[in-house]
């Protein structure tokens, strides 16, 4: 127990309830202490998360992240707010010296997550970012095989991620921040950062160059945010590919195509295990579905990003993503809204050129 992660949970909304809070408890060498949310109710169904066995001992609860924050039994924080509310709960967490792994995105805007970063590096303090996705075995399978060659050397990708939001999260609904908050919203943010890490990490290469173009096809006149993002790109290796964020229809796929052959995969980034990736080389063809099949828990890829942090905590070892490579993806997305608004292509500066930038 001396080297057991006691979590503290701030804010228990859906995502916290039903995915991240299993996953702490599933988890080797972690345990759940605190929780913070302002409603009592939220914080009543995060305590029935625990197994019964556990359910006697204490949890305690805070109504508001400052208290949650000054516990000193409270090793690391999961942050599950609402994303316009990140970089204060971070930035309180990283002055309070706690380890955080925050939800996605991690800011509405490049600035917010430079500010972030920037604290986190100053204090010396821990922050992840929560892409859950990375951690089923389809995706690694992907990143395994372009990583061995099994595509030869990539010459384009395609990268498309959509679903009917109209549908899902009709105006007028919770859910539908998605269509009013000019900010935080539209499919850009909501969507594209899954394909935004995926092409980082799968072509272990920096998007250089982005020029997109924003348009509604489905979504009613007079909304803040566009219905579809499309973009061409090109990767600081010389990587060319396109990307499709829209709110129109159900799709998600990735492409990479190269000198041997193709590899393609499909909906890899729900929030349960899932999805089927095909690799086509030459004569060879290989494939698999469903993401460990009937053997995952609903929440397996938390558990997996709980342990993976909480292991790195442990051992002081490295983390992924770490703030540099969610900094990487976050200027890809501000680049894309920022050509779909401007009207042409944008060139990203370096990691390193972006940091000194904005301490000046």
């Amino acid at each position: 127990m001396d080297n057991t992660i006691r979590w503290g949970v701030i804010g228990c909304g859906q995502i916290a309830v039903d995915k991240a809070l299993p996953a702490i408890h599933a988890a080797d060498g972690t345990c759940l202490v605190a929780v913070s949310d302002p409603l009592p109710e939220r914080r009543r169904l995060a305590g029935e998360t625990r197994p019964v066995e556990l359910r006697d001992m204490p949890l305690r609860e805070y109504d508001n992240y400052a208290g949650l924050l000054g516990d000193a039994e409270v090793d690391a924080v999961y942050i599950s707010l609402p994303t316009g509310m990140h970089t204060e709960a971070v930035l309180a967490a990283m002055q309070a010296g706690k380890p955080t792994l925050c939800e996605k995105p991690l800011g509405r805007n490049l600035d917010e997550v430079l500010a972030m970063v920037r604290a986190a590096k100053e204090t010396g303090t821990p922050l992840m970012t929560a892409y859950m996705s990375r951690f089923g075995s389809i995706y690694q399978e992907a990143a395994r095989l372009i990583r061995e060659g099994a595509v030869g050397t990539v010459t384009y990708v395609h990268a498309d991620f959509s679903y009917p939001a109209l549908e899902s999260y009709p105006l007028g609904t919770p859910g539908s921040w998605r269509w009013t908050d000019a900010e935080g919203g539209g499919p850009v943010l909501d969507i594209g950062i899954y394909l935004a890490f995926a092409l980082r990490e799968w072509l272990d290469d920096r998007i250089e160059t982005v020029c997109a173009s924003a348009l509604d096809r489905l979504a009613p006149a007079g909304l803040p945010v566009r219905d579809t993002t499309m973009a061409w790109f090109r990767t600081e290796g010389g990587i060319p590919g396109t990307f499709a964020a829209t709110f129109t229809h159900s799709e998600c796929r990735i492409s990479v195509y190269g000198t041997k052959g193709r590899l393609d995969v499909d909906g890899c980034f729900a929030q349960g295990p899932g999805g089927r990736l095909t690799c086509r080389a030459g004569t060879v063809r290989y494939s698999i579905d469903n993401d460990m099949g009937d053997k995952a828990r609903h929440f397996e890829h938390y558990l997996r990003e709980i342990e993976h942090f909480s292991s790195a905590l442990q051992t002081r070892a490295d983390y992924h993503p770490s703030p540099d490579e969610v900094l990487a993806d976050t200027q890809f997305l501000q680049a894309l809204r920022d050509s779909a608004t401007l009207g042409r292509p944008i060139v990203l500066p370096s990691i390193e050129t972006l940091l000194e930038n904005h301490s000046k």
